[in-house]
């Protein structure tokens, strides 16, 4: 495997450039960080986008996030030189407990680009389960 401090903080950056994205409302560039194939899944809160061209226009139709979101907790893991996954929790004034999200990033001849993105609400706002030491 190639520099792996490194490849983590490609994929940060790329999750980075999504955020921002996102936060802006910029359709066109999030878009673009998906695979464009029709193998390509995102489920969102409220509903389910199989296949690139399904993401997009799923995309187009929906609303801004709250201006206000604010990432957490943000970890990304490498499986390979070409494969990596980010989770993220997130919160927003506009959303009763934390935001989850978690994406598949894939390495293409284009840059690093989402195969897979999950998004979900914990209800409540608990950020991790409390375990005592021993418990598990």
């Amino acid at each position: 495997m190639r520099d792996h401090a490194a490849l983590l903080a490609e994929v940060r950056r790329a999750f980075d450039q999504y955020e921002q994205a996102l936060v802006r409302h910029d359709v066109e560039a999030l878009n673009d960080f998906f695979v464009a194939s029709p193998h390509s899944v995102r489920y969102g809160i409220a509903e389910q986008h199989y296949g690139f061209d399904e993401i997009a226009a799923g995309r187009r139709r929906a609303l801004p996030v709250h201006p206000q979101r604010r990432l957490l907790r943000t970890v990304v893991t490498s499986y390979s030189d070409d494969v990596a996954c980010v989770s993220a929790e997130f919160a927003d004034p506009a959303t009763a407990g934390i935001g989850r999200q978690t994406q598949t990033w894939v390495r293409t001849a284009a840059g690093w680009k989402i195969a897979v993105a999950h998004v979900s609400v914990a209800p409540g706002g608990a950020t991790h389960d409390v375990v005592a030491p021993g418990s598990r």
